[in-house]
């Protein structure tokens, strides 16, 4: 049915209301109007009703009196009418968002893998001021998007707030741009569409970090799309653009071709994106360039900290690891400086081919290692420390038998290689915490109090205090070790976690507090399950009994975590270890010291008679300022 003369008849009645009810007899269009509704009259009641008010309006014999009100019925009647008809609609045939590229459908099964709920039961009120913090420029934008992500997490899963998410990757701000990459690094496949969409391959810094999430989410399903943006892109975004071919096996010829012609920089993006392929040309390609250059076919095989895919490139970095440990220095020349130089060139050398073993694994590998942690004790502390950052980081990214038992070899059957423990540590968690282990019980207890009390000799505390670097503790989540280490291709921190099912309580606990050690503490402080009374009740006594014997401010915070009540000689034994002492000093340790108002007033109390008996020196004392501060309730 054909309702078009209900619309006709609309737009005149308003058009009568503006020209006045005395002009309606000899309005001869609204008329025409009014005699068009005849059909429409005979198939629904509401439309005879309509017609027979219009045909009173336009009668010429009708009384001017009371056509205001028979208007203004007609006109509400009409308008109840079009809203009861209405629909919402486009001419023309559907299409896709993103039409005529293979990428685009590649991404919709992405997407769609894990489905999510896009809008969330948030009220504008608080996603608006978040949005425009993510957009705008201003002061304290930053802080208000930081403490937003920290506290309410799953606003940032709403996708009004992925779009200005996006946004925001171009942000004048760097650090928040970057956290922002971060954040959708982790957890951002959804927003695939909206980085694609305008994507400009002339861009600079912003479309660099929408490549990063683009190539983690997509890998080689967006190959077509890495290859169309690359052959406009320049600087930056080109390396990565090329960086992210190494997903496809396809794309070598390509690379080959560029490496024929890109310079500097690119070029090494091009060499180090082909060391990720495993081809018997490419091979072939580095061993004959290892001939000739063996330093830069070492730079090209560090590449990225990924987990390399290509056995020839383990074994052709492990190779070359161990030919320059047979370059050492063994002969004296009698000049001392002139030596020393010698072994901490050729120190700084092996360090830089131990970073190419990042992300590589086989025995080939295994054994360079072992070679090279032999040496490292010989030639001081920089190889050693390489080692150990290596092997924590295989431990975390890559935990198996096969870095276990390298662990074991280089640490020693009898841990004799004491500075390699934190490794030896995080292997021990991993085994007995790491995924389908049982939760750590008095294994992990046991094997540490042997090597830090009854060993000969025991391990230092300050290897555990390293170790315990690599350890956090998420309320509500769990324990993890996590690590970050900077891609030198891509250009940014990529982040490495390893969940735990550890529990820092009963023995284990007792471990660490045994050790006695501020270094241990620190980091104990941040460890331990607050909402677990009697953890806390143990270490609200220890923290307590630390705090008076360093006299150190950094137990305030582990005491207020765990509960702590008991403030009594923690400022006077805090403002004695000083040999001066400001008033804001005193003022932030009083405020931040566990205890009641009325405890804290009469630990405040006592500055004032160590003042006169010269005890304590505060800077421009002022005792009675000082004491008002005090009884006014601090």
């Amino acid at each position: 049915m054909d309702i078009t003369p209900i619309y006709d008849l609309r737009d005149r009645l308003r058009t009568a209301m503006i020209a006045g009810t005395s002009l309606l007899a000899e309005d001869f269009r609204l008329k025409r109007a009014v005699e068009a509704m005849a059909p429409l009259e005979k198939a629904a009641p509401v439309f005879a009703k309509v017609g027979e008010l219009c045909r009173k309006l336009v009668a010429p014999d009708a009384s001017a009196e009371g056509k205001e009100d028979l208007l203004l019925d007609a006109i509400t009647l009409v308008d109840a009418v079009c809203c009861t008809q209405g629909a919402v609609g486009v001419a023309g045939e559907m299409e896709p968002l993103f039409a005529g590229d293979e990428v685009e459908s590649e991404m919709e099964k992405i997407v769609n893998k894990n489905k999510k709920m896009l809008l969330s039961n948030v009220p504008y009120s608080v996603l608006q001021p978040l949005r425009e913090a993510l957009t705008t420029s201003g002061s304290g934008h930053y802080s208000y998007v930081t403490d937003c992500h920290n506290v309410s997490p799953e606003l940032f899963k709403d996708y009004r707030v992925r779009t200005a998410m996006v946004q925001a990757l171009g942000a004048s701000y760097a650090e928040l741009a970057d956290d922002v990459r971060g954040w959708l690094l982790e957890d951002g496949e959804d927003v695939l569409p909206l980085l694609v969409r305008d994507f400009n391959p002339k861009g600079k810094k912003e479309m660099v970090r929408r490549l990063h999430i683009i190539d983690k989410w997509m890998g080689a399903a967006g190959n077509d799309f890495y290859i169309k943006q690359l052959e406009t892109a320049e600087g930056e975004l080109r390396q990565n653009l090329i960086y992210a071919l190494r997903h496809d096996a396809k794309n070598i010829e390509l690379l080959m071709d560029l490496g024929k012609k890109e310079r500097g920089n690119t070029k090494k993006v091009v060499y180090c994106t082909l060391a990720c392929n495993d081809d018997e040309e490419v091979e072939k390609l580095f061993e004959e360039m290892y001939k000739k250059k063996p330093q830069t076919v070492m730079e090209y095989l560090e590449m990225s900290p990924e987990v390399n895919k290509a056995p020839w490139a383990a074994r052709r970095a492990a190779e070359g690891l161990k030919d320059w440990l047979k370059l050492r220095p063994t002969e004296k020349t009698g000049n001392k400086k002139k030596d020393d130089l010698a072994i901490k060139e050729w120190e700084q050398t092996a360090a830089r081919f131990v970073d190419t073993l990042y992300g590589k694994s086989g025995a080939e590998v295994c054994d360079a290692l072992r070679a090279a942690a032999a040496l490292s004790g010989k030639y001081g502390t920089w190889l050693q420390s390489v080692i150990l950052q290596l092997l924590c980081y295989t431990l975390i990214t890559q935990p198996g038998e096969e870095i276990f038992s390298l662990v074991d070899s280089i640490y020693g059957e009898k841990g004799g290689r004491l500075q390699y423990f934190p490794a030896a540590f995080l292997a021990c968690l991993i085994r007995e915490c790491g995924a389908g282990a049982e939760k750590a019980g008095a294994n992990i207890a046991a094997w540490l109090s042997e090597q830090l009390f009854d060993k000969t000799p025991c391990v230092p505390y300050h290897f555990l205090a390293g170790a315990l670097n690599y350890l956090y503790f998420d309320e509500g989540r769990g324990y993890k070790l996590a690590l970050s280490r900077y891609d030198s291709v891509a250009e940014y921190q990529r982040e490495y976690v390893q969940p735990l099912q550890l529990e820092i309580k009963g023995e284990l606990l007792e471990v660490f507090i045994r050790c006695h050690d501020k270094d241990i503490d620190r980091k104990l402080g941040g460890l331990f399950d607050s909402s677990d009374k009697a953890v806390c009740a143990r270490l609200a006594e220890y923290f307590y009994k630390q705090a008076l014997s360093y006299a150190a401010d950094e137990y305030l915070e582990p005491l207020k975590r765990c509960g702590g009540t008991c403030c009594e000689g923690l400022l006077v034994h805090y403002a004695k270890a000083r040999p001066r002492i400001s008033i804001w000093q005193i003022e932030y340790f009083v405020q931040n010291m566990p205890g009641s108002l009325e405890d804290k007033i009469k630990e405040a109390g006592r500055i004032p008679e160590l003042v006169k008996n010269g005890k304590v020196t505060v800077y421009n004392w002022n005792e009675e300022n000082y004491m008002k501060w005090v009884e006014n309730g601090l």
